[in-house]
């Protein structure tokens, strides 16, 4: 996934803009289209539910209405009295009076059951003779009766009696393995196959205000009215005609009573949704049968309790689906290479300002300073372009005044090498004077000369900042010399120098601002008997400098002033400030003084030794004075 990603972030920017565009173009669309066929698929299964629920259900109806009618045409055999008079007897021995009795039988169940186009067949059967037998318009052949030693080993004859005299309804069955008469097991199984209503009848009649019922003597007869499965396929509504869809009847125990394939007639389906259909009577769901998505319609008979289920092929209720399917997908293609082409185009829009500053780049880079780009309408690429322009403006005065800086520098050079003669002129002429002054025993104008040649070659030749003590303070006694000559008698000077290493590194002429402000105002009231002590203490990682004389000292407020930026004198604040920025503000000068007694001047510095390193601040001053 990382390669992938940084293949993608080495693209160019208007590769990157492209992609980026096609992408936002085409992921709504594809959730948009997943999301429509979603929708669609959902609608047309609700309204599909719907409508084969309606199917099923005017299925229900036709065929309860039959089937009430003929429960009622029961309920009404029950009390005719021409049936309860037949049987209200002892079981008859005669065949005669069997026969005369079986056609009365059959009399009368025509008149109740005849013009039932549903029935296929209507007997009273007993332990001793099967009475009726009457065939329908579809003329079922009247030797389909059931034999009557069959008749109370069956299952029928047991349900029948455990409903005790209701009228019960068994799914469909194999008429020759429910009673045993294997001589019907090669009949069509178009006839051999039926589903029954059933009663054990116990009839009662009302004559003269008195209710009669069959006493012990009589065998309650069985009342079998048989139907062909194929009664409730007659019967079916039309508006199932979706190719593949399946309708057929189900009991609540799963018995098939009715279905379009032979094969599955008779037996049991054993179905997850079968359960939940159960329970709720009526409805739709979407299951798998089969392995098949199939949406399964059902309705429950209020006579039966059975089922009626139409089961519709789940893709043949969205074939039309992958239609719109495809036209989404065309739509698709074809926003997709509309929004190529408008991607390439803004890309252009975008990226032609940043080719510009490119190619502006790469002419500035080759030393084309001058290239300017002109400016856009655009606020993010105008000030961008603007910015550049400008860079390239500042960079060429840059330039300019860089050549020109180095023009004055070349100048200054050819300057100082005509200038250098001039020390040399100066040391010459010192020393002219100096041996004029021996060659007449003028000893102290010679020491005077050497004193002062001394401090010159110091300072001409020496351009550090920072010195060795030993060679500053040379430089130190040689100013004291001259002054000490020229203040003749007025003060003498007394070093106390032994604890200070001669190595270290101090700054260049710390000492002589320092010295000379105790000379010029501390002794500026004195004729003679002046000290100047100057001494240094080795305080373990710092020298601390003490330059004390006994002149007439200054006042406190004097004394406050010496420091402040609008103070009269500059030499003692400057050494204090170059101390403080060399080493920082722990280090620098203190000054104690009283009136006429006196002042004591103390300077602290950072022990370093020739090798050691200054600290940052100091590095920065340094850095700034080599500038200069």
């Amino acid at each position: 996934m990382m390669p992938f990603f940084r293949r993608v972030a080495r693209l160019k920017f208007r590769t990157k803009l492209i992609v980026y565009y096609v992408l936002l173009i085409t992921l709504p669309m594809i959730l948009i289209s997943y999301a429509y066929y979603r929708t669609s698929s959902d609608i047309i299964l609700k309204n599909a539910s719907d409508s084969m629920r309606e199917v099923v259900k005017k299925n229900n109806q036709y065929n309860d209405i039959v089937l009430n009618r003929i429960k009622d045409q029961s309920l009404s055999l029950l009390a005719d009295p021409d049936l309860f008079r037949l049987f209200d007897r002892p079981r008859p021995t005669d065949l005669l009076e069997l026969l005369r009795m079986d056609r009365e039988v059959s009399e009368i169940l025509n008149k109740y059951y005849a013009s039932e186009p549903g029935i296929g067949s209507v007997q009273l059967v007993t332990s001793y003779y099967s009475f009726g037998g009457m065939a329908s318009s579809t003329s079922r052949p009247t030797f389909v009766s059931v034999r009557p030693e069959k008749l109370h080993a069956s299952g029928v004859y047991q349900q029948a009696a455990r409903a005790d005299g209701r009228l019960i309804w068994v799914p469909t069955y194999d008429f020759a393995k429910q009673f045993d008469q294997q001589e019907l097991a090669d009949m069509d199984p178009g006839y051999r196959y039926v589903f029954s209503a059933a009663q054990l009848l116990k009839s009662s009649i009302v004559q003269n205000g008195v209710v009669h019922s069959w006493g012990e003597r009589t065998e309650n007869p069985l009342l079998l009215i048989n139907f062909n499965e194929s009664f409730f396929r007659s019967s079916q509504v039309s508006g199932s005609a979706i190719e593949g869809a399946t309708m057929y009847v189900v009991s609540e125990r799963g018995d098939i009573v009715a279905h379009p394939d032979g094969g599955k007639i008779a037996r049991t389906e054993a179905a997850d949704w079968l359960k939940a259909a159960v329970r709720t009577g009526t409805g739709t769901m979407v299951s798998r049968v089969n392995g098949e998505k199939v949406l399964i319609c059902y309705d429950t008979s209020e006579i039966t309790g059975w089922l009626s289920v139409l089961v519709v092929p789940y893709g043949r209720l969205i074939s039309d689906l992958p239609l719109i399917h495809t036209y989404s997908l065309y739509i698709a293609a074809v926003l997709i290479g509309v929004s190529v082409a408008v991607a390439y185009m803004i890309s252009g829009r975008l990226t032609k300002p940043i080719k510009k500053l490119l190619v502006a780049i790469q002419l500035t880079g080759s030393g084309v300073f001058s290239t300017k780009i002109p400016e856009q309408d655009d606020v993010e690429f105008g000030i961008l372009i603007r910015k550049f322009n400008q860079m390239n403006e500042k960079i060429s005065d840059l330039i300019d005044e860089n050549y020109k800086t180095q023009l004055r520098e070349k100048e200054a050079e050819i300057m100082a090498l005509n200038l250098q003669l001039n020390p040399h002129f100066l040391y010459n002429t010192l020393n002219v004077i100096n041996w004029m002054a021996l060659e007449r025993n003028e000893t102290a104008i010679s020491q005077m000369l050497v004193s002062l040649s001394t401090m010159l070659q110091y300072t001409v030749k020496n351009k550090q900042e920072l010195v060795s003590f030993g060679d500053d303070l040379i430089w130190l006694k040689s100013y004291l010399h001259i002054m000490e000559m020229r203040y003749f008698g007025v003060f003498e000077t007394r070093y106390e120098l032994d604890e200070i290493p001669l190595d270290c590194r101090v700054p260049k002429m710390f000492l002589q601002p320092v010295v000379e402000n105790a000379i010029i105002h501390g002794f500026s009231s004195v004729s003679n008997g002046g000290l100047l002590r100057i001494a240094g203490r080795d305080a373990g990682d710092r020298l601390e400098f003490i330059v004390e004389d006994n002149g007439r000292g200054m006042e406190a407020e004097a004394l406050e002033s010496l420091w402040r930026p609008e103070a009269a004198g500059v030499g003692l604040k400057n050494v204090n400030n170059r101390i403080k920025l060399l080493y920082g503000e722990s280090y620098g000068m203190q000054a104690f003084s009283i009136p006429g007694g006196g002042t004591r001047m103390k300077i602290t510095l950072p022990k370093q030794s020739g090798m050691e390193r200054l600290p940052e601040p100091g590095k920065e001053v340094m850095r700034r004075l080599g500038e200069r």
